[in-house]
């Protein structure tokens, strides 16, 4: 029998007056884990999901704020009444409720609604949905899930866990799992790749780990801050840490505590809470487990292994493709950025974590935390719900579909994104066995096509290490777009391909307008310790350290190029020569990057244009910590400001940064200006905008093998032949 009624939402706060009487949210300047612990011990409650320097959103009372003061600790008291702030949430969720926009996402939800959607999604398509009980918890409330795969023999098909709420407060957690359970079911019957995927995988979907800890911090009298479970443990002080009570690392001393009263309490022993248990007998019933992920709330990342170590995890490079490649996907919905890395890299090391258990039973297991990147914290406004949804399902899909590929694929500098007619594209490409295939090394194929429609010719990547490839890509000589595709093979003859499904890559013609290769100084404005030269690889307090040449040679123009950024540093200028694009439309800002700088919250990374010394317009800013350990290209449109402009500078930014938490900043190379060119006609070999008789006696003319990038390759195979010409013809 339950031990608390559930609370449905209403418009009241559902909050005694008096919990938070001498309470304030503080935004702390936390500089150390011995400092945090201090905090701890004096009654302060963190209110991040993973400890972490720099600025943390804190429940502190009085006495807690003054030990800030004599400590010398840097704070900020942002609400001295969280009743109020509450009540202004309760409003905030009752408007969006009543209006509706969302649909069942329009405002969070608590357990029972969730497991009543749950059974809804089982009625409507039973075909592909099972409903089960993970186990209960100790208040007696049943751990709901859901099973989701094609009909037919499931014996040896790939399995997914995704779970949520493992953290009570941490509503948004709840809601992204139960939007992913709805569109794979939708996609299942509108989408042939998912429709594929779930005929060899299956997916399992626990919402709610800690159903008792949620539904406290919904009820009258319970608390909206709350973190753990709801154990009893005969005092004052109820609950364990879910995600510090697994036993990989348990009790290992990183972001944990043995006190009963602390959030990051690990319990008495691992496994000791009938919520851990109940996923720890789930996860042995999934004999196929290849990935999981564990989602949380908040702060915009995808957290790798190891969380408890710096040691590095078993088959990194497939890790890091998938956490890449979900990044991207994420972004590639609203333009958020979640930073890919491991504990160790962005936040403090935490033991006793369900991912880390995971990792070692051998699937590939990451945390998301999800939105926002600070404040409001754990009070999403509603309006955000469905956005963080729709994002993180592309993560969701992105893992789906890469389980299915036997082979990762990966591009250390990234990939071309504008070209300059006629050249050759250069770049490496690097392939990974996501479950220890072997991969057949000469089965590498480039797919490329000029134009956006009509076959795609095909030709041989060659290999230039193990598991490593030099890709040349040829751009049309006539400027029509790129578009392009790879495979390889597995030397069991399964087919992998990048991008995954139908999705292609695509190159834009481009022509240079200015171009600084950084062989020589450019003798640009530079303050501080902004310098022409080579970086000595030093650096790297937090993050990366300085490459130790350029992206091509080696000179870069970078911020300290013998180690790392100054704590309180004030914003610090790298700025170009006035520059003339008074000829020239879409204009694009090109260049080489290796930045490693903390969130933006603590420290800051920009590019910034002006034209005729008005004042500054921002290009970029850091989204979130960066942590480049290999040269990337990167390109900005900048055509808004500087299209047929006469005076326009370009500044690069270092700083401001806080007090704590060094990295090594930036490093910029092969810097270029574009001009996007027009687009050219399919089947035209001269360039002058017309297939007729001309292109034809080109094509027979330069007949045979072709070197390089040739006009008359039109179908980009190295092979001028009759594809060519009647290539032509069909589009006389």
């Amino acid at each position: 029998m339950l031990l608390l009624n559930t609370i449905l939402l209403t418009s009241s706060i559902l909050f005694s007056a008096s919990q938070y009487d001498g309470i304030s949210v503080v935004n702390v300047h936390i500089e150390s884990p011995e400092q945090l612990e201090l905090l701890r011990d004096f009654g302060a409650k963190s209110l991040a999901c993973f400890d972490h320097s720099g600025e943390t959103s804190m429940l502190l009372d009085d006495e807690a704020i003054r030990l800030l003061k004599k400590l010398g600790v840097t704070f900020k008291i942002v609400e001295s009444n969280i009743d109020r702030r509450l009540k202004l949430f309760e409003e905030e969720r009752a408007l969006a409720r009543s209006r509706g926009l969302g649909g069942w996402y329009s405002d969070f939800k608590t357990w029972p609604e969730v497991n009543a959607k749950l059974s809804s999604f089982a009625i409507a398509a039973p075909e592909i949905t099972t409903t089960f009980i993970a186990g209960q918890t100790h208040e007696g409330r049943d751990i709901h899930g859901i099973r989701i795969t094609a009909p037919g023999d499931t014996t040896g098909r790939k399995q997914i866990l995704f779970n949520g709420c493992q953290h009570a407060r941490e509503w948004v957690a709840v809601m992204v799992p139960v939007y992913a359970i709805e569109k794979i079911i939708e996609a299942w019957n509108t989408d042939p790749s998912m429709q594929s995927y779930l005929e060899s995988t299956e997916i399992i979907v626990v919402p709610i780990v800690n159903p008792d800890g949620y539904e406290f911090t919904y009820a009258n009298g319970g608390d909206r801050f709350w973190r753990k479970n709801r154990r009893n443990n005969s005092g004052s002080c109820e609950g364990v840490d879910l995600n510090r009570n697994w036993s990989f690392a348990w009790g290992g001393g990183d972001s944990t505590s043995t006190n009963t009263c602390s959030d990051i309490y690990i319990g008495p022993n691992a496994f000791s809470e009938p919520e851990t248990q109940a996923m720890r007998d789930l996860v042995n019933t999934l004999p196929n487990l290849v990935a999981h992920v564990d989602f949380h709330s908040y702060s915009q990342l995808i957290l790798e292994p190891w969380a408890s170590s710096n040691d590095t995890p078993p088959r990194v490079t497939v890790v890091k493709a998938l956490s890449a490649a979900m990044s991207d996907a994420i972004a590639s919905v609203h333009g958020e950025s979640y930073v890919a890395g491991t504990g160790g890299d962005l936040l403090y090391l935490a033991d006793g974590v369900f991912p880390d258990w995971v990792t070692d039973r051998g699937a590939l297991s990451y945390t998301i935390e999800l939105r926002p990147t600070g404040s409001p914290g754990f009070d999403l406004p509603p309006s955000e719900i469905l956005p963080t949804c729709e994002e993180s399902f592309a993560a969701v899909k992105t893992m789906i579909e890469f389980v299915n590929q036997p082979i990762a694929f990966s591009f250390p500098n990234g990939l071309p994104e504008f070209v300059n007619p006629g050249e050759l594209s250069v770049f490496p490409m690097v392939v990974s066995s996501v479950f220890n295939e072997s991969i057949d090394m000469n089965s590498a194929k480039l797919h490329l096509r000029y134009g956006n429609i009509g076959e795609y010719a095909q030709s041989s990547v060659s290999s230039n290490g193990p598991n490593s490839f030099l890709v040349e890509l040829p751009s049309s000589s006539c400027g029509l777009v790129g578009e392009y595709w790879f495979t390889v093979s597995t030397s069991a003859g399964q087919v992998a391909r990048y991008p995954g499904g139908s999705e292609v890559l695509q190159t834009t013609a481009s022509s240079v307008v200015y171009t600084w290769n950084m062989d020589q100084n450019p003798n640009w404005t530079m303050q501080g310790e902004w310098n022409w030269g080579v970086p000595t690889g030093g650096g790297g307090e937090y993050g990366n350290p300085d490459p130790t040449s350029g992206a091509t040679g080696n000179n870069v123009l970078g911020y300290n190029l013998a180690g790392d950024y100054a704590n309180n540093l004030a914003q610090t200028h790298l700025t170009t020569d006035m520059l003339n694009f008074q000829n020239n439309t879409n204009t694009i800002l090109q260049f080489s990057r290796y930045l490693n700088v903390e969130q933006p919250m603590y420290d800051n990374a920009t590019i910034s244009i002006s034209v005729s010394g008005d004042p500054w317009t921002t290009v970029w800013s850091n989204p979130n910590t960066i942590t480049d350990s290999q040269w990337e290209t990167v390109s900005y449109d900048i055509s808004n400001r500087a299209d047929m402009q006469s005076n326009v500078q370009i500044r690069w930014t270092m700083g401001t940064t806080d007090s704590a938490w060094r990295y090594s900043g930036w490093n910029i190379d092969d810097v270029q200006i574009l001009t996007v060119s027009g687009n050219g006609v399919v089947g035209d070999v001269t360039c002058d905008g017309v297939v007729n008789v001309t292109d034809i006696l080109s094509v027979v003319s330069a007949w045979g093998p072709c070197a390089g990038v040739c006009p008359e390759d039109i179908v980009p195979d190295g092979v001028i032949d009759v594809s060519d010409l009647l290539k032509v013809i069909a589009n006389w």
